[in-house]
């Protein structure tokens, strides 16, 4: 209830500084998006994401990638990361000319990657109107990634945007799930955009699905491949803090069942059968 109140609170102070930031699209909006890792169970897993416009781009990404981003553009370095390509929802728009790449972050050495998304959104606008929150929104539905999507989105914000892939209606998409409740996004906050707050780095080599499904393959045949062709050797801690050896072939079996329990990609079309 108390939440609920907050959020109120949130979005009914935005009508005085809206239309000043629309106008220059300078806006950061905070999604909480809730999906399941695993399809046969009805566990959810909810992440913070964020939408940062900036007139020509756009980014959308969760909150440990968007500081990793400012630490690189600071410092030169970001956080590590693990190749967990499921949990990997991170677009970037070009708002000009139309133009989205998925960002895919693989191995452990931050390979980065870039898949052009060409699925065109066939947006049909129904009718159907509800109020979310402080917001007059309408339906619309669209397929993609093999999933259908069912979005509601409000004219009071005319920019065409939305998370991840999503964008192209005439007003900021509210709230959009697919119709087996796989996927979840949910606005939660509007605020102006903090400075340096878009920076990606535009480096990397772009790939085709294709590509990736390869790359997903040949990772789950030898998680610890390159590792080992690196020559890195990987060690824990035992109980008194000693260094030991780790059991690869242990910690291999474990990321293999993690990574077969655990496949629910966005793009369901995209979805390796894992043996």
């Amino acid at each position: 209830m108390i939440l609920k109140l907050f959020i109120k609170k949130v979005f009914l102070i935005l009508g005085c500084i809206l239309s000043a930031m629309m106008l220059s699209q300078k806006m950061t909006f905070v999604y909480d998006l809730k999906f399941k890792p695993n399809p046969n169970k009805p566990d959810l897993t909810t992440e913070t994401y964020y939408l940062d416009v900036f007139e020509k781009e756009s980014a959308f990404r969760c909150e440990r990638e968007r500081v990793s981003d400012s630490m690189i553009q600071r410092t030169g370095l970001g956080l590590g990361r693990s190749p967990v390509f499921n949990s990997q929802i991170y677009v970037v728009k070009n708002l000009e000319t139309a133009n989205i790449q998925k960002v895919i972050f693989m191995s452990f050495f931050n390979d980065k990657y870039f898949i052009k998304i060409d699925e065109n959104l066939n947006w049909k606008i129904l009718s159907d109107k509800k109020k979310i929150e402080d917001f007059e929104c309408r339906k619309a539905t669209v397929e993609y990634g093999g999933r259908s999507w069912i979005a509601w989105f409000t004219q009071s914000i005319p920019i065409p945007e939305g998370p991840y892939i999503f964008n192209g209606l005439p007003g900021i998409i509210v709230k959009i799930s697919d119709d087996q409740e796989n996927y979840s996004f949910n606005l939660i906050k509007i605020k102006k955009l903090e400075k340096d707050s878009l920076f990606f780095s535009k480096k990397g080599t772009v790939i085709s699905w294709e590509n990736f499904e390869k790359i997903q393959s040949d990772y789950y045949a030898d998680p610890f491949a390159e590792l080992k062709a690196r020559n890195i050797k990987i060690q824990s801690g035992d109980e008194k803090g000693n260094l030991i050896p780790t059991d690869l072939n242990k910690m291999t079996k474990q990321l293999k069942k993690q990574i077969r329990e655990n496949n629910n990609p966005i793009e369901l079309n995209h979805k390796i059968d894992y043996e």
